[in-house]
């Protein structure tokens, strides 16, 4: 009986000891893929602005890209937004600091133009990187399902100052063209969205599988019906009041945008 309770107890340790080293490389794997952004001169930066990124390398014939919301990179003083092809000019200086180690940073390089990229609809933009050395995450095999657990992985701090990375959702509406999750851990959290624009949606395997363009938190039905005149999608969600539901772009027209892109550029 001591003999099978030890063997019990020396295989729960070593499930434990195994568990802990898979979920550590599953971790460090993560790190120094996301980053927030801003700029940079010999004289004057900003830091890190309100916004995100993450790195990605869609296949073994391409380079990993710097990839973020086309919103974040598009906007001009005069409320306007660039077109996909224009958004170059707004990026001079533009500098990058991942959110794991902000000793981390480096210059974005040249704008990718994504053929059709557009604020609330195509919301995605690509950038070159200035070395092969950094880390990125790779492309989901196929698009989230409704049902699905998913992970924005980006910077979130909710009303009690926590600071949380990897936060857990679960898919509410999805098509070829556009996603929708729920996060499952925060309830009636206001703005903690804010900032996410440009951030990655991974699967349970922290593969990519969308990016986050929008956010929003419905504290009531009052609120959900003013975000739904600028937001027609939200009548076709099933929300609830108080949860926050982020939307993004598939993985799969991700990486049909920027094989596209790079075709594009060949051609030009």
């Amino acid at each position: 009986m001591k003999r099978t309770t030890i063997t019990i107890l020396t295989f729960l340790v070593l499930g434990h000891i195994s568990c802990n080293k898979t979920s550590s490389k599953k971790t460090e794997s993560l790190k120094n893929t996301i980053y927030k952004f801003g700029f940079k001169t010999d004289s004057s930066s900003t830091g890190p602005l309100d916004n995100s990124a993450f790195i990605m390398k869609i296949n073994d014939s391409l380079p990993a890209m710097f990839l973020t919301a086309h919103h974040t990179v598009a906007g001009t003083r005069n409320g306007q937004y660039l077109k996909w092809d224009e958004i170059e000019q707004n990026m001079t200086n533009g500098w990058a600091w991942s959110v794991n180690d902000s000793t981390v940073d480096f210059k974005i390089g040249r704008n990718l133009p994504v053929p059709n990229g557009e604020t609330m609809k195509l919301d995605l933009s690509a950038f070159y990187l200035p070395s092969d050395k950094i880390p990125y995450l790779k492309p989901a095999k196929k698009d989230a399902q409704v049902g699905d657990t998913v992970y924005l992985y980006s910077k979130i701090k909710d009303n009690n100052n926590k600071i949380t990375l990897k936060n857990r959702g679960v898919v509410i509406y999805a098509t070829d063209s556009v996603m929708a999750y729920e996060l499952t851990d925060f309830n009636m959290q206001k703005s903690i969205m804010s900032g996410t624009s440009g951030s990655c949606v991974l699967n349970k395997d922290s593969e990519v599988t969308a990016n986050s363009y929008a956010g929003f938190t419905i504290p009531n039905d009052e609120i959900r019906k003013k975000i739904a005149e600028g937001f027609p999608l939200l009548n076709k969600l099933k929300t609830r009041d108080g949860k926050t539901y982020g939307v993004g772009v598939p993985i799969q027209l991700i990486e049909k945008s920027i094989v596209l892109a790079f075709k594009e550029k060949k051609v030009n």
